[in-house]
């Protein structure tokens, strides 16, 4: 019988998430490990194999816990064109320009190469990315416009999370983000899609 947990796994893996994000794969060393999530290694190690299965461990937890709930906010069914470009906005201005971008996106880069478990976490939070960009566009723009836009959406928000790892995001980084959104208005008005179609004013 296997020994009883005695620690939240949410407060673990919400320290691992951190540490993870901050510092990397390779840079998250034991000692910060132990320090992020306030257990020792020995104790990590027995409830998530290593440090690959606690990598993926929380990946999923980021992906099921903060992705998907800044998805239902941004893309939910009351959401508009204007939540999806506050949302892409904010990611200029703090907390979210941190410095140190997003788990997944900083993922995507680590794990080329890695066993697929760790590609698919990553393809799969991708994906639905998407596939909840595409939702709202559907309803904004029309079926015809929805998918080509949700993946400029996705490439427009990954990049812009890799040049914030970086510290270059600017002003015509902002504007790009402006232009876009311009350009999906413009769509909207051309088709009538709008979520607001058919309310009487």
């Amino acid at each position: 019988m296997g020994r009883r947990r005695t620690f939240d796994p949410d407060v673990v893996l919400d320290g691992a998430m951190h540490a993870f994000r901050r510092y990397g794969f390779e840079r998250t060393s034991v000692q910060r490990l132990e320090q992020a999530t306030g257990l020792s290694v020995g104790s990590l190690y027995h409830a998530y194999g290593d440090k690959a299965g606690l990598r993926r461990a929380a990946l999923d937890h980021y992906l099921s816990g903060f992705v998907t709930a800044r998805l239902d906010q941004i893309t939910g069914p009351a959401a508009t064109l204007d939540d999806l470009e506050a949302y892409l906005l904010a990611l200029f201005s703090p907390p979210l320009n941190d410095g140190f971008g997003c788990l997944i996106t900083n993922s995507a880069i680590e794990v080329a190469g890695e066993p697929a478990a760790e590609r698919d976490l990553v393809v799969r939070a991708l994906e639905l990315m998407r596939a909840r960009f595409t939702v709202l566009l559907d309803r904004e723009l029309g079926a015809a416009s929805a998918g080509p836009a949700a993946t400029r959406l996705l490439l427009l928000t990954q990049g812009i999370l890799v040049l914030a790892r970086v510290g270059l995001l600017d002003d015509a980084a902002e504007a790009a983000v402006r232009d876009e959104f311009a350009r999906l208005r413009a769509v909207r008005g051309r088709t009538g899609s709008s979520s607001r179609k058919g309310k009487t004013p």
